[in-house]
């Protein structure tokens, strides 16, 4: 349907005409201005300008020039060529006349901002020009090598590829590069703790490399197999039998070569073919040069990182000027029928006898709303009604506007007004990304450059683990879970160097961080570290109470941390002697509470200067004996019994059984033995379990926690299953083990731990208690803070108020409302407390004895370490709050003697339960005769 002109006013003034071109010169700025994404994008009608040659060129004139800085193409009519010209095929012309186009819109854009490109356009125009030599079944061959050779080409050969490259450098540069150069920042800001300086200025780096090599990749003339897809999902040169249809990129090209020889064929009798084929591969290049503009404007929220798209706030247009629609009408029929919207903004300017409507096109897809300019508002308002009652595309499609000969001279004045647009939003604006991505770099780049050069604080360094380790004089908080117990260590250290009254310095030594490459974990609350300085930091404030007349010798803390697993132990042994020779008040080292070959080390490397170290829970026998003679370190005191002393009240006690807790006699036992090579405690304990268990007893290797599931699979998938499991390893997989056996074969299974497990029970110890299917015990080197007697084995005289002062503790820090797996460990903080004790009454007694007159600056006297070495070797036996504390004695002459070991079981409701006892909880305890000598 065709509407026809209004009934205009038979008089026209210059004024008028003026003010109608005027009229029309904002409409079309109107409908060339991109709305804002919440009004939406709305198809696009044609712009039709009529009338004498001369007004209509005036007005293409005045459109190109306000179009200048935007994407516009204009399109003249093509020139005779001179001479005989080569035969060509139909299509040709119309791919010439797009390939002007595309380079013309690809040509102009705003300042600043990316140019448009066409690299589906440019792939057909490519296959169409395609010269392979095989034919038949070898065409397709050909045509993927020729595809894979296009596809590896980075440089260009011509000038205009040339300019072609770099112009897509500059369109993808701002969406790869800054989003790999964040995603590095990101990661090397968030995991600066854990990387080395060179490491991390790597990966920041890393970024702005793979960055700048996948903008090569993506300004290519070869765009990509997934967007090259889209071929096979448009309609045009695809057989409408599904099964036939293509099903890659090379059976799509073969399938173009065939239709571009058949529209090249001169045989009269191919004339239909041909012209089927010519009108194919003109609808494949239009739909292309669309699609390339479609995602060029493509706005969507989870496309957000394409600035660029939303940064386009004007239309593309093409300007056609002339007689030659043969173009215009293929872009109309290829929108009708595949019904798609797209951005370009098309304008046909031609003499009077043009139709109101491109030819080819049917009448019935497209109406005419035709007037002179001064009704273009009104025609364009008329066009959005209809468009708003029916959005479906074709309903009208074409704006005819009709000028006179006497528009001409009005032109000039009217398009003094200048052009109206929308501003770029501001969060597209292009340096938006790029400061974005500076901050994120700048800030990462000093993060890491902070975290990884900073030596954490006087004698504390980095390690390549991102951990701090050394020694701390002044409340350097090692890791932010023991931040509470160091900071009031350090508020103690300073009352008493404010105090002036006698002091020694103590180093507890003890692994205060974790890493991702511990066997406990990253994310370790060291609950028994934690209670080792809980129970330091309760002696140092007993000493301080209890200092009314400034006669006690206070113990001033110096918190050293060996690393994860004390994997930094030796190192910070060496520092530790460092400090000997510059601080004479250190009198001795306490802690060192694991079985580890770097804690032999350390201990070794103390042992050069003879100062004294009380390890609180180690047990590996041999731990103070050097490697290089086979003796014993003389200033090494270990306050846990060996490991031959557990294991042989152990394996007594399994072979005994535990009526009461439902553990019958064991005859056969599995041991799971830890075969970690940096750990002494495993192998060791495993083996002396064996060894005092007798027959019956087999060992199970394991090194990681995924192999215990595996072990477990094989122990209970046998009909025999075993009367004891015995666990020789670390508190870090005891979950993992627990846990495969409760999902086993195995029932009511009875399960013996040693004493590494302390920290996993107290954080778990209900769920271990109701767990119908295996029974738990540990071996414990203390009483537990629970500590209910099924046998009676604690005297109705005997009592300790430390758990008291232990609660009251945690409550004085802020810390009663933590879960359960975050509180100190009370079992570890009631064995450093009485190493804490042991060390300082060494001290006292040879501070007292020593006479040593005091210095002449006025000071505090200083303590003699040989007189602390000499008073720990004669030192008395104290009634400890975790036993008897008797450092000197035992059989072999080189560990405590009678020592508490404890069999530990768990009730239901998550209470630790006493239920045997070996060793002696005060010096006159009356042994046991139930247990083996030791």
């Amino acid at each position: 349907m065709t509407a026809g002109p209004a009934q205009a006013d038979p008089v026209h003034t210059s004024q008028s005409r003026r003010e109608g071109l005027q009229e029309l010169l904002r409409v079309f700025d109107r409908v060339r201005v991109r709305p804002t994404r919440r009004s939406g994008d709305i198809p696009l009608p044609v712009l039709w300008v009529t009338g004498p040659w001369e007004a209509t060129s005036a007005m293409a004139d005045a459109l190109e020039e306000r179009c200048a800085g935007t994407p516009c193409a204009v399109l003249t009519p093509p020139q005779e060529a001179e001479g005989p010209a080569e035969p060509a095929p139909p299509y040709a012309t119309r791919a010439a006349r797009l390939s002007e186009a595309a380079k013309n819109l690809a040509e102009h854009a705003s300042p600043g901002e990316a140019h448009l490109r066409f690299p589906l356009f440019a792939q057909v125009q490519w296959l169409l020009g395609l010269h392979v030599t095989e034919e038949g079944h070898e065409l397709r061959d050909g045509v993927r090598r020729a595809m894979n050779q296009r596809r590896r080409q980075i440089g260009t050969g011509t000038e205009q590829e040339r300019r072609g490259f770099w112009k897509n450098v500059r369109a993808y540069a701002e969406g790869p590069l800054p989003a790999w150069a964040a995603a590095t920042a990101i990661l090397s800001a968030g995991w600066a703790d854990q990387l080395t300086t060179l490491f991390g200025l790597c990966a920041i780096l890393a970024g702005p490399v793979i960055g700048s090599f996948h903008v090569l990749l993506l300004s290519r003339n070869w765009a990509g197999r997934r967007r090259y897809m889209w071929f096979l999902r448009q309609p045009y040169l695809m057989p409408d039998n599904r099964r036939n249809q293509p099903r890659d990129l090379t059976g799509f090209a073969v399938r173009l070569l065939s239709a571009r020889d058949d529209a090249a064929s001169a045989d009269p009798r191919r004339q239909r073919e041909a012209a089927q084929a010519n009108d194919e591969i003109e609808r494949l290049l239009v739909n292309a040069f669309l699609e390339d503009l479609r995602q060029g404007y493509e706005r969507r929220l989870w496309k957000v990182w394409r600035r660029v798209a939303w940064a386009r706030t004007s239309y593309p247009v093409l300007l056609v000027n002339g007689d030659d629609d043969r173009l215009v009408a293929r872009v109309e029929e290829v929108r009708a029928a595949t019904r798609l919207a797209d951005p370009l903004l098309v304008v046909v300017t031609g003499p009077g006898d043009v139709a109101g409507a491109p030819r080819a096109v049917p009448a019935r897809r497209v109406s005419v709303l035709a007037g002179r300019p001064d009704r273009a508002e009104e025609l364009w308002a008329q066009w959005e009604a209809e468009l708003a009652r029916d959005r479906a595309l074709g309903s009208h499609r074409v704006l005819r506007i009709e000028l006179e000969a006497e528009d001409e001279q009005a032109m000039a004045k009217a398009n003094s007004v200048p052009p109206e647009g929308r501003p770029r939003p501001l969060l597209a604006h292009p340096a938006i990304p790029w400061l974005v991505v500076a901050a994120l770099v700048a800030v990462s780049l000093v993060r890491v450059l902070a975290t990884a050069t900073a030596t954490c604080g006087p004698g504390i360094w980095r390690v390549p683990s991102g951990e701090c380790v050394g020694v701390s004089e002044d409340g350097f908080v090692f890791a932010p879970h023991l931040a509470p117990v160091l900071g009031l260590i350090d508020r103690q250290n300073r009352a008493i160097l404010a105090s002036g009254h006698p002091y020694a310095s103590v180093v507890y030594f003890g692994k205060l961080t974790t890493s991702g490459h511990s066997q406990a974990g990253a994310y370790d609350p060291l609950t028994d570290i934690n209670g080792e300085l809980a129970g330091i930091a309760l002696a140092q404030g007993r000493l301080i109470e209890n200092n009314a007349d400034g006669s006690l010798l206070q113990m001033r803390v110096l918190p050293a941390n060996g690393g994860a697993d004390f994997v930094y132990a030796e190192d910070v042994a060496r520092e530790i002697l460092r400090r000997v020779r510059d601080d004479p008040t250190i009198i001795g080292v306490i802690g060192l509470g694991e079985s580890r070959k770097q804690v032999r080390a350390a201990i070794q490397e103390l042992g050069r200067k003879a100062l004294p170290v009380i390890s609180t829970t180690s047990t590996f026998d041999d731990l103070g004996m050097r490697e290089a003679d086979g003796r014993h370190i003389p200033s090494f005191f270990p306050l846990a019994p060996p490991n031959t002393r557990l294991t042989a009240v152990a394996a007594g006690w399994a072979r005994a059984g535990v009526p009461e807790r439902k553990a019958p006699p064991a005859r056969t036992a599995k041991v799971f033995i830890d075969a970690t090579p940096s750990d002494l405690l495993g192998e060791d304990l495993g083996d002396k379990f064996i060894a005092a268990f007798g027959k019956g007893a087999t060992p199970i290797r394991y090194s990681r926690a995924a192999d215990l599931e595996k072990g477990i699979t094989e122990v209970c998938r046998g009909r025999d299953q075993p009367d004891l499991v015995y666990y020789a390893g670390r508190t870090a997989q005891f979950g993992a083990f627990v846990d495969a056996l409760a999902k086993s074969q195995c029932h009511q299974l009875t399960v013996m731990a040693n004493d590494d497990v302390t920290q996993y029970v107290n954080d778990h110890a209900p769920e271990l208690g109701g767990n119908d299917r295996v029974r738990v015990m540990y071996v414990a080197l203390a009483p537990p803070s629970t500590k209910k007697d099924e046998r009676n084995i604690f005297p109705p005289n005997y009592g300790t108020d430390f758990y008291k002062r232990l609660d009251g503790l945690v409550r004085e820090l802020g810390m009663a409302k933590l879960e359960r797996t975050r509180l100190p460990s009370p079992e570890y903080a009631v064995q450093a407390q009485d190493a804490a004790v042991a060390l300082m009454r060494a001290a006292q007694e040879a501070f007292s004895g020593q006479g040593a007159p005091a210095p002449e600056d006025g000071g505090p006297g200083v303590v003699d370490r040989g007189g602390v070495l000499l008073a720990l070797e004669n030192l008395q036996e104290i009634d400890g709050d975790s036993g008897l504390v008797k450092l000197h004695g035992a059989a072999d002459g080189r560990h405590a003697k009678d020592r508490p070991i404890l069999l530990v079981a768990i009730d239901p409701d998550g209470r630790q339960v006493v239920v045997r006892q070996c060793g002696k909880l005060y010096a006159k305890q009356a042994p046991n005769p139930g247990c083996p000598e030791p």
